[in-house]
């Protein structure tokens, strides 16, 4: 062993590296049964911590983000379905809207038809009866006048008459003229 303390010392020395390191025996790189057991043993150590302590929690972490993630996107299909499904709906009630607002123009229309038409039958049956009824005030207004000019034209004439009849006629003579004229004369 005195030779590898020997060896150690004549390596040259490299500037920045401490020097209790530079004084290190050299022979610590050498490949031996002992070095191959225990970096095995190391690495499975090191391997089993990795797992326990890094692997497994990483895995739980990746697992958990695709379930998260899945079940957004399995979020995102059903909300898209849903969205065509209410823009389905939607198209359906304003279609059934725009029916229903149709048939409620058309209805309407018919019942101004038919409220136009039983106003026009009710104002001409009214007119009716106000022509009707102008026509008998008119009738009864033309007897009650043309029996006043033939009351007031007999007495007219009667006095007319009276008048002539009394300077010119004898009394058989006037009243055969009256009775004549009498007869003639209708009330």
């Amino acid at each position: 062993m005195p030779e590898v303390e020997a060896t150690a010392h004549s390596v040259a020395v490299v500037p920045g590296v401490p020097e209790v390191i530079q004084r290190l025996p050299s022979n610590v790189m050498q490949v031996s049964e002992t070095m191959i057991l225990l970096t095995w043993v190391v690495f499975g150590i090191a391997a089993i911590c990795l797992h326990k302590m890094l692997w497994k929690p990483i895995l739980r972490a990746v697992d958990g983000r695709e379930r998260s993630i899945s079940d957004a996107l399995d979020g995102a299909e059903r909300a898209r379905k849903e969205l065509v499904e209410s823009e389905a709906r939607g198209r359906q009630v304003v279609a059934k809207a725009s029916e229903e607002a149709r048939i409620t123009a058309e209805q309407a229309a018919r019942d101004a038809a038919a409220a136009v038409a039983r106003a026009d039958r009710a104002a001409k049956e009214v007119a009716s009866r106000r022509y009707a009824d102008a026509e008998r005030e008119i009738e009864a207004a033309q007897r009650q006048a043309s029996e006043t000019v033939r009351r007031d034209s007999a007495a007219y004439l009667g006095e007319t008459l009276e008048r002539l009849l009394r300077g010119h006629m004898t009394d058989d003579q006037k009243r055969a003229y009256q009775a004549e004229i009498l007869s003639e004369v209708k009330l």
